[in-house]
């Protein structure tokens, strides 16, 4: 983890607290982009396999990732996710 250019600044608890807002922050863009990624597949130009699986890919990828972030907040920092 980074810290800021003032060591002086640094606090675990700025940290925790710079953690959490970044996993807030992904949280919060994963289902706009797996919407973007729905658009794509369900458009009726057609994509050949290999386009169509590279969307399939990174749809499981953001679902997957979406849930080690609500995981993490749920089990690290004791958050209620809905």
């Amino acid at each position: 983890m980074s810290k800021n250019k003032n060591p002086d600044m640094w606090s675990p608890e700025q940290e925790r607290v710079n953690r959490i807002n970044k996993l807030l922050d992904r949280l919060d863009r994963i289902p706009l982009l797996l919407d973007e990624v729905h658009e794509k597949l369900f458009n009726p130009k057609g994509y050949n396999r290999n386009e169509y699986a590279c969307l399939v890919d990174e749809r499981n990828n953001l679902l997957h990732e979406q849930e080690r972030v609500e995981r993490e907040l749920r089990e690290v920092y004791r958050m209620k996710i809905d």
